[in-house]
């Protein structure tokens, strides 16, 4: 029997990146896409229908086929994804050393210049 590019959890092949989604149907497949706005890695076959729905086509995806977790966890993401709770849709990616603080670019725009 073959698999369709899906393995069950029981098997032994790894990738740096899981699709988040399959993990939770018991499928490991290789995430080869990171949601920002779902926080979720996608592999092909979800990054398919994901970019079906309307209200997920503004999404942003974050390639991560160059990079690699460097001694962490393999749930956490290898870039900032946290959202700044005052810009919808914006990730707190900035620190303003003046103020001590993580924030989005349009808060450094309008607030730590």
């Amino acid at each position: 029997m073959a698999f369709s590019g899906s393995i069950l959890k029981t098997s032994e092949e790894t990738f740096d990146f899981i699709c988040t989604s399959c993990a939770e149907d018991n499928l490991i497949k290789e995430g080869l896409k990171y949601c920002v706005e779902c926080q979720k890695y996608c592999c092909k076959d979800c990054l398919t229908s994901h970019r079906r729905f309307a209200l997920l086509k503004g999404h942003t995806f974050l390639d991560n086929s160059s990079v690699k977790p460097q001694g962490q966890p393999r749930s956490l993401p290898a870039f900032p994804t946290k959202q700044c709770s005052q810009h919808i849709g914006k990730i707190m990616d900035m620190f303003c050393k003046t103020h001590d603080v993580v924030c989005c670019y349009v808060c450094v725009a309008e607030d730590h210049v």
